[in-house]
């Protein structure tokens, strides 16, 4: 009698632990779904925590050199912001203001030039003849899979708001919407997933240093090199080249190809001196530059970048290419924390760790 209540017992543990195991993994199938379904909404609320973590930054450093409280800080922080923006449109924006609709307008040219350059190559017509259109060769597909987020104007003008809008928000009360992440996981794991938090924030603020001195480097190189070598728009090129460059690895090609385009509109010459100007600037920029700039910065394994770019352009497209980098230093130091460390015991240099505020 007592094996038979003994047998039942165990069968009623057997079937509980099941009906745990079925419901935890239907759980996560309806997240996994739901969160497949919010995609743009997800990459556009992340984008906003970046906006917000930069901001943070320029706040932390006030605070650092000043004796202020944060609301005082954050107010200089925006303030400070804003001069250095106004300064520079102030500075620049005539300039620019002249040369980027002319870009806009001859990229196409250009474009039509390559193409009628690249048919006068001996055995390339048969090539041609198979793609339907030529803007396949740069990926259209890609393109085309995230139109609903940054394809029309009115569409990038409003996630670029919505994004500012939500990084100020964050920004205003970081503590509370940690806390409120915090509250969700259970008593005794609270000290240690705000550890992670403020980890995966210091290094995305890194990680942010490390690009903005990348950006700035590469603009300024490219356009006063652009300049001496004699290219049009030589400023916004500069411009639209600082702001590519934001993408490790990627961003940089890309963002050679307008000035290449336009080059070639000269002459094959010009293009090929801007392309060795290019290549001048980004060894300069990864050998140089970076190596005396990234004693407090952050950087990804350049493989493990573009693997990461690769898989973020399959999944998201456009969007998943900009914000993989950045979500990659997020799950990195999850996974060096939680895992690494945490899991397997092994002690390991956390990616931001001892690198600065």
């Amino acid at each position: 009698m007592a094996n038979k209540e003994s047998g039942v017992e165990t069968v009623s543990r057997f079937s509980r632990r099941v009906l745990i195991v079925v419901g935890i993994a239907s759980l996560v199938a309806i997240l996994l779904y739901f969160a497949a379904q919010l995609l743009d909404v997800l990459l556009l609320v992340f984008a906003g925590v970046l906006f917000a973590v930069a901001i943070d930054g320029v706040v932390r450093l006030c605070q650092r050199y000043l004796p202020l409280t944060r609301p005082w800080a954050l107010a200089l922080a925006l303030l400070t912001i804003c001069l250095l923006l106004v300064g520079l449109g102030a500075l620049i924006g005539p300039r620019l203001g002249e040369q980027l609709p002319q870009l806009i307008t001859e990229l196409p040219q250009a474009f039509q030039q390559l193409v009628t350059n690249l048919r006068e190559l001996p055995g390339i017509e048969a090539v041609m003849a198979e793609v339907e259109e030529p803007a396949q060769l740069l990926g259209q597909p890609v393109i085309d899979h995230f139109t609903g987020f940054f394809s029309t104007t009115f569409g990038a003008i409003a996630s670029f708001f919505l994004i500012l809008l939500i990084g100020f928000y964050l920004v205003l009360s970081p503590t509370k919407y940690v806390g409120n992440v915090v509250v969700l996981c259970p008593p005794a794991h609270r000290e240690r997933l705000q550890q992670v938090l403020c980890m995966q924030g210091r290094a995305l603020r890194l990680w942010l240093l490390s690009r903005l001195v990348s950006m700035v480097f590469v603009g300024v190189s490219v356009a006063i090199g652009l300049a001496f070598l004699g290219v049009p728009m030589a400023g916004a090129l500069g411009l639209v080249a600082g702001l590519f460059t934001f993408i490790p690895y990627l961003g940089p090609i890309i963002g050679a190809i307008p000035t290449i385009l336009i080059a070639l509109l000269e002459s094959p010459q010009l293009a090929l001196y801007a392309v060795v100007l290019y290549f001048v600037v980004e060894t300069l920029e990864s050998n140089l530059v970076m190596p005396l700039a990234a004693k407090g910065m952050v950087r990804l394994p350049p493989a493990y970048t573009v693997i990461v770019q690769l898989a973020g352009a399959a999944v998201a497209g456009v969007a998943g290419v900009i914000l993989s980098a950045p979500l990659a230093v997020v799950a990195v130091v999850a996974v060096q924390m939680l895992y690494v460390e945490d899991v397997l015991g092994d002690e390991v240099k956390v990616l931001g760790q001892g690198q600065g505020k």
